[in-house]
């Protein structure tokens, strides 16, 4: 084999490893969306992970680019989703406190399958 098609491969094998990683990431955010009690921790959960995990995609898709014009474009969506994640994370929080939405308080405790529910003090 030539230099330029091992170089090649492993651009290709980078590519799926950070493609693979940032969809672990955001596979860690649905579980988090599925799993906390709350608006806030869920919005957190979500747009975290989901930042961070796409952004991680994009640039195992910029690795594997053809050409340079489409990494340049996969980098720029990089960028664009790595700062709009936050904003948007802010953004959906600040609009649901405003609607006067409260966060759970106290300890939180899961509802257990086959379980009766608590009674509630008169």
């Amino acid at each position: 084999m030539e230099q330029a098609s091992i170089l090649e491969l492993v651009r290709y094998a980078l590519g799926g490893v950070a493609v693979l990683i940032g969809l672990v990431f955001m596979l860690g955010g649905t579980l988090g969306v599925l799993r906390f009690p709350d608006f806030y921790t869920r919005l957190h959960a979500a747009r975290v992970s989901d930042a961070v995990g796409a952004t991680i995609l994009v640039l195992g898709l910029a690795l594997c680019a053809a050409d340079g014009a489409t990494m340049l474009r996969l980098l720029l969506l990089a960028a664009l989703i790595a700062a709009l994640g936050p904003t948007l994370s802010h953004l959906l929080a600040n609009a649901a406190h405003a609607a006067g939405l409260a966060p759970t308080v106290g300890r939180y405790t899961a509802p257990r399958p086959g379980a009766k529910p608590p009674e509630s003090r008169q």
